[in-house]
């Protein structure tokens, strides 16, 4: 065995590890709130000792930081994947893909809907998520610049993130109410985004 091998070996098991805490992470919290799960229970969940899970996460904030983290970028990702909108021309359709990627996107597991739209997800989780939402409003309006020939408008990156807001608001608000996002929800999503966008875009 030579010496690289020997090195790489900690640096392997280690990354396991952060995987199970995030395994374990994803299960609990489609079963319970996040107030509700103690870092214990998420270190006996991985099937680790606790003591060592400290080494990875400092707490079970930062796990499931991370863990928003991994799932923001495949949001993002799948969400400004400009095929979505090859058969959009007009702003409302758009913006109704949107809601429809993201709904789709969200609703893969139980977890995923909690970290984005419980009621009870810490504030720094929230304070992230609004760094992903600014992304994504200002690749939208360059969408709506692009397929829907709007011409400029005066503070688009705000009037595009406000409209994020409203939507992903009345997403969470359906979330909180069913424990799912509903056809309705969605619908309704649609509806105050494209209202409040109809005062600046057309």
């Amino acid at each position: 065995m030579t010496k690289s091998t020997r090195a790489g070996r900690p640096q392997i098991r280690g990354e396991e590890r952060r995987r199970r805490l995030k395994v374990a992470a994803l299960e609990l919290l489609s079963e319970r709130k996040f107030k509700d799960i103690s870092y214990q229970t998420l270190a006996a969940k991985a099937g680790l000792p606790l003591a060592s899970c400290y080494h990875f996460f400092a707490n079970k904030l930062d796990l499931v930081r991370s863990v928003a983290d991994d799932l923001t970028e495949e949001y993002t990702a799948a969400v400004l994947n400009s095929s979505l909108y090859q058969q959009n021309n007009a702003w409302e359709d758009i913006i109704s893909s949107w809601i429809d990627a993201t709904v789709s996107h969200h609703s893969r597991s139980a977890a995923e809907l909690q970290i984005f739209f419980g009621g009870d997800i810490p504030l720094p989780i929230r304070k992230d998520s609004l760094e992903r939402e600014k992304i994504i409003s200002d690749r939208l309006w360059e969408l709506i610049k692009e397929k829907a020939s709007c011409g400029e408008l005066a503070n688009s990156q705000r009037v595009l993130f406000y409209g994020v807001e409203i939507g992903r608001t009345v997403l969470a608000l359906d979330y909180q109410e069913h424990k799912t996002i509903t056809p309705f929800g969605a619908k309704n999503a649609k509806l105050a985004t494209i209202a409040y966008l109809k005062n600046y875009l057309d």
